[in-house]
């Protein structure tokens, strides 16, 4: 690269690539065993955790959505009305009803440009070709957006994106604090979460299999759910509550049973959550009881390695026992009636289900429940718009979701748009607990098609509202394949127990892969905050170490190189029929998936008049440095 022109275009890329200014604070806790209280330590954190999101998110896509180009926004004079956007699906009503009745501007559409490279990335984690990016603006068909987000959801890159997705939801890793599952146990629950996304098998189905499932780790895919639950250095209780915590918080959305099953919800939950503040513990011991007849038990894999796998079945004894003192959570002691065992008890049925052993009784529980529904869609909806209805998305609050039944003085209705969340849940049950449905059903609404450009005053009030497309920055995976997309080298990695290469990040089993002679890789892919699904989650902070990075690690550096003839750069330095002009927009298209700005065309024209190679080389690695690149807007 010459560095003399990257020097030239630094100062754009540090004012765009927005890396170097925090976003979202880390992810809170989610190991599911915990000795002290958490909120009485540090309230404030807790009480404070969703006026600082909204002005983290609200600060971030204006800083990014204000550095983009004009050919990368719509450009308007004023914020737009709701009476300007057609209502594609009932979701409009709600979203653009609601602002209409308030008063609240919103953004213009997205062009068509912003849409594709958004809906690409958001359903299938790659950006689109260039030739993609011509074919669609230049296609005159009015449906043509419904036709994209058709042809996208279902794709290899769709599964791909969706299993990486529901693998962060389940953590599914090889290694945790308090189990291991090895790479072989790893890459079963990969397989079972794959084949879920690639068969469109019902959600509640899925949900069902995860819950009940029985064998060894190794060879049936979703005992690892069960598996994940296994928590050392303590009684066997402390299990069967990681069981039901984990449970709730990924499928209900009610992860403040951690709380509950270490005292009642009195004195702890009360300035954050109605419905955890009149629950006790008691109530919450009989969810954990469903799980007191699993057993969950270590097989020797060979001698001499220490390798083992798990075996996981029930029983048809044994009951949730109020009998310890040590542990990770506090004593169990006897009720005030003197009872020293607690039954399974699913808490929000007043029928309760049946099923031949406890955990197929909770999954038969859980799958009708309308909470199963209502959490499933907030958590596709908060992955396709930025933020739940309901938010934190694994915090409901089941007293305050009703309008008809609104809660005491001092508490307001939790969701953004309750009657829209119902919808949804409404629409998702009809339709059979389809997840590409739901996908395809927000996608093609006017309000996720909304543009990130908001011109006017934006306010943080307006965030609750979805009143302009929320920014983030990529994915560690995203980025990741979008650098190999654009210069033109897929990877080739071979993740612990494959016997084969996988060209994509996103194909990867967990996020401590590639583990083998990948130092470049994993490092770049770690510096972008992929998590590790244990006590580190996946974040969208940014740092200067990210910046770095995209600008210096090897990783990027080798794959814009005009002496190889595998890289995009390469291929189109040797095709003598393009013009510099062509050549310039080729590499806008390949890697920022739209035409450069008449100013960035002379920049860039200007780069190639001393070397046209170097100049090319130059030029795209600008590219991948710039803001447009490194998030979806």
């Amino acid at each position: 690269m010459n560095t003399r022109w990257g020097a030239k275009c630094l100062s754009v890329i540090v004012l765009g690539s927005g890396l170097a200014v925090p976003s979202e604070r880390a992810a809170a806790d989610r190991s599911g065993a915990v000795a002290d209280c958490v909120f009485q330590k540090n309230p404030t954190r807790f009480r404070d955790a969703l006026r600082l999101h909204m002005e983290e998110l609200s600060a971030r896509t204006e800083r990014v959505a204000r550095a983009l180009p004009s050919t990368a926004r719509i450009e308007t004079t004023a914020a737009a009305s709701a009476d300007d956007v057609a209502s594609r699906n009932y979701i409009d009503d709600y979203i653009f009803g609601k602002m209409r009745d308030d008063g609240i501007p919103h953004a213009p559409p997205a062009g068509d440009g912003e849409f594709l490279r958004r809906v690409s990335l958001d359903l299938t984690g790659r950006i689109p070709s260039g030739a993609d990016v011509r074919s669609f603006l230049a296609d005159n068909d009015p449906g043509k957006r419904s036709t994209r987000i058709r042809t996208l959801i279902g794709s290899p890159e769709f599964v791909d994106k969706w299993t990486m997705y529901y693998g962060d939801l389940l953590r599914n890793t090889a290694a945790e604090t308090n189990v291991i599952r090895y790479a072989e146990g790893r890459n079963a629950f990969y397989t079972t979460i794959k084949s879920f996304v690639s068969d469109n098998t019902p959600y509640d189905v899925f949900a069902g299999k995860l819950i009940r499932g029985s064998g060894n780790s190794y060879t049936v895919g979703e005992v690892n759910f069960p598996v994940g639950g296994v928590t050392p250095m303590g009684p066997v209780q402390d299990t069967y509550d990681t069981l039901w915590v984990r449970t709730a918080t990924e499928f209900l959305g009610l992860s403040n049973f951690d709380c509950l099953l270490c005292h009642n919800g009195a004195g702890h939950l009360d300035s954050l959550n109605l419905w955890g503040s009149r629950t006790l513990r008691s109530e919450a011991w009989g969810m954990s009881a469903f799980f007191a007849r699993t057993r969950i038990t270590r097989r020797n894999i060979g001698s001499g390695t220490g390798q083992y796998s798990w075996d996981v079945s029930d029983t048809q004894v044994g009951d949730y026992q109020l009998n310890t003192n040590s542990g990770n959570r506090t004593a169990r002691t006897a009720l005030a009636d003197g009872s020293t065992t607690v039954k399974p008890k699913y808490m929000f049925a007043s029928t309760q289900a049946t099923g031949s052993t406890y955990r197929e009784m909770l999954a038969n529980n859980l799958i009708k429940d309308r909470q199963f529904a209502r959490a499933a869609v907030n958590y596709l909806w908060r992955e396709l718009m930025g933020q739940g209805i309901v938010e934190p998305a694994d915090q409901f609050d089941p007293a305050r979701l009703d309008p008809a039944n609104p809660p005491p003085d001092g508490w307001t209705i939790q969701p953004s748009h309750p009657e829209l969340l119902e919808a949804l849940t409404d629409d998702f049950i009809k339709h059979g607990f389809d997840v590409r449905y739901m996908l395809n059903r927000i996608a093609d609404s006017s309000a996720y098609q909304l543009s990130s450009r908001f011109d006017g005053e934006w306010k943080v009030e307006y965030e609750p509202y979805f009143a302009r497309k929320f920014v983030r920055r990529l994915w560690s995976e995203e980025l990741h394949d979008a650098i190999t997309k654009a210069a033109g080298i897929p990877g080739s990695y071979t993740p612990q127990a494959y016997t084969s290469p996988v060209q994509w990040a996103m194909q990867l089993p967990d996020t401590v892969e590639p583990r083998r002679n990948n130092a470049a890789v994993t490092a770049f892919l770690d510096y972008f905050l992929r998590g590790n699904r244990d006590q580190n989650q996946r974040s969208g902070d940014a740092s200067i170490l990210q910046a770095l990075n995209i600008m210096n690690n090897t990783f990027v550096t080798s794959r814009i190189k005009s002496s190889d003839s595998r890289t995009t750069v390469a291929k189109l330095l040797s095709d003598k029929t393009l013009s510099d002009s062509a050549l310039v927009e080729e590499l806008f298209l390949a890697t920022l998936s739209r035409f450069p700005t008449a100013e960035e065309k002379t920049l860039s024209l200007d780069a190639l008049k001393s070397s046209r190679s170097a100049g090319a080389e130059n030029v795209q690695w600008v590219l991948l440095n710039k803001i447009d690149f490194l998030y979806n807007y």
